[in-house]
C-alpha cells in the first residue's frame, strides 16, 4: 500500500527537523515512517530518540557502511546469520532465523565485552535493514523483518534467568531503541514446556509494542510456520530426521564457546577508580596527540550509560548534548561487567576526548568504575 498523504506530510516535517543529522543513505520515506509509527507520531518523543540514532550512525562505528563490510567478527563464528529471503506468503516481509536455544549467549558474554557483542549484532541488524530497504525500493511499499526464534535446547536455569534479566534484556532494548518497527513479528518455535515461566520473566522487560508482536506457536509449529513464510526460506534443520523437506534454507548451526576462551585477565592495577552517585552523571577527559590512539579498558560494578565525545578546548564545560559524539552512546550497559569494555580508536584527530558515564539507572547504588585509559586521563 502506498504511503498516505497524511504520512507523507509527517515524513516531510520529520525530515526537516533532522536535516542536519540524517545521512543520504538512511534518508528514505520508509525509514522515517518507521519512527513515526513506532512512537505514535509523537514528535516530542521521536526527535531525541531519532537524533540519538542518527548520531550513532555517523559515529566511529559508521553504520551506513556496515552492511557492505564482511561479516567476520569472531563472535559471528558462534552467532550465525539468519537472513534467508522474502517470506512471500506474508507480503513485504523478509525472514530472519535466530537460533535462540542453541546460541551460547552465556559463553559469549564470558568471552567478549558487551560493546563487542553489540558490534557483532549491529552488523546483522544493519544487514536486516539493508534487505528491508532494498525490498522497499522494489515494491514501493513498507517492508519489515519476520523474526523466527528457535528455542530448541533452551534450559530453564540460573544462567538463562540471569541472561534474560540482564544482558539479553539490554540487547533487546538496544534493538528496540535503534531499529524501530523494523521487525513486524517475532515467531517462537520449538518452545519448551517452561515457556510461560520464561515469558513471565521476559515480558516486563520488553517495550509494549514488542510484546504485542510475539507469536508463540504450539506443538504443531512445523505446520503453523507455513502460514507465515514459504518453506524454502525456513531452515533445513527443522526437517524431521530422515526427511529432506519441506524446509529448504541451508543455515549454519551455532557453535558453542569453549570455557578455555573465557575472559580471565584481571583489570590492571594501573586502572583508576572513578565513582558516580546514584542518579548522577560524570566524566573524565583524555588528550590525544598527533599519531596516538585512544584506548580504554572499563570495568563497573553496576549498570551504567556510556559515550565518548570530542571536546573543543574553548567549551570545556559545555553540555554533552552539544558535543561531537565519536563513539556510540549506550543507554544501559549491564553490570557488574563480566568482561570489561575494551576498545580503541586508531589515530583519531588530536584533541580532548570526554569519557561520559551515567548512573541514572540506580536509586541508591554508588557506581564504581575502574578505568585504564591511554593516553592517561587529565584533571578537569
Amino acid at each position: 500500500m502506498p504511503i498516505s498523504t497524511d504520512d507523507l506530510e509527517n515524513i516531510e516535517k520529520l525530515r526537516a527537523l533532522v536535516k542536519d543529522e540524517i545521512t543520504p543513505y538512511y534518508d528514505t520515506d520508509f525509514n522515517l515512517l518507521r519512527w513515526l509509527k513506532g512512537h505514535d507520531y509523537n514528535f516530542d518523543l521521536i526527535l531525541p530518540k531519532l537524533r540519538n540514532h542518527l548520531l550513532f550512525r555517523k559515529s566511529h562505528w559508521d553504520l551506513d557502511g556496515m552492511a557492505d563490510r564482511e561479516r567476520n567478527h569472531p563472535i559471528h563464528q558462534h552467532w550465525k546469520g539468519g537472513l534467508t529471503g522474502a517470506a512471500v506468503i506474508r507480503p513485504n516481509a523478509i525472514v530472519n532465523i535466530e537460533q535462540t536455544g542453541p546460541n551460547d549467549y552465556w559463553g559469549m558474554l564470558q568471552t567478549y565485552s558487551i560493546n563487542e557483542v553489540l558490534k557483532a549484532r549491529v552488523h546483522d541488524l544493519e544487514s536486516m535493514l539493508r534487505a528491508v530497504m532494498d525490498l522497499e525500493k522494489q515494491t514501493g511499499e513498507q517492508c519489515s523483518i519476520m523474526y523466527f526464534m528457535d528455542l530448541n535446547g533452551l534450559k530453564f536455569d540460573r544462567r538463562t534467568t540471569t541472561l534474560i534479566t540482564g544482558a539479553l534484556a539490554s540487547i533487546s532494548a538496544f534493538m528496540a531503541e535503534h531499529y524501530v518497527e523494523m521487525v513486524h513479528t517475532f515467531v517462537l518455535v520449538n518452545v519448551p514446556t517452561f515457556i510461560h515461566a520464561i515469558w513471565t520473566l521476559a515480558r516486563p522487560l520488553l517495550p509494549e509494542k514488542t510484546k504485542n508482536k510475539v507469536h508463540i506457536l504450539g506443538s504443531n509449529w512445523r505446520e503453523e510456520v507455513l502460514k507465515y513464510a514459504n518453506a524454502d526460506v525456513l531452515p533445513t534443520f527443522w526437517n524431521l530426521d530422515g526427511e529432506t523437506g519441506p524446509f529448504g534454507a541451508a543455515l549454519q548451526r551455532a557453535v558453542p564457546f569453549s570455557e578455555n576462551e573465557y575472559y580471565k585477565k584481571e583489570i590492571s592495577e594501573k586502572a583508576e577508580l572513578f565513582t558516580i552517585s546514584a542518579g548522577k552523571a560524570d566524566y573524565f577527559d583524555a588528550i590525544v596527540e598527533e599519531g596516538e590512539s585512544l584506548e580504554w579498558i572499563i570495568d563497573a560494578d553496576g549498570n551504567f550509560a556510556f559515550c565518548i565525545f570530542k571536546v573543543d578546548n574553548d567549551h570545556l564545560k559545555a553540555s554533552v548534548d552539544t558535543l561531537e559524539r565519536i563513539y556510540p552512546k549506550f543507554s544501559k550497559v549491564p553490570g557488574p561487567t563480566i568482561v570489561p569494555l575494551i576498545d580503541s580508536i586508531k589515530n583519531p584527530k588530536p584533541g580532548r576526548y570526554r569519557f561520559w558515564f551515567s548512573n541514572e539507572h540506580a536509586w541508591f547504588h554508588t557506581l564504581k568504575i575502574r578505568a585504564e585509559i591511554s593516553p592517561k586521563r587529565v584533571q578537569k
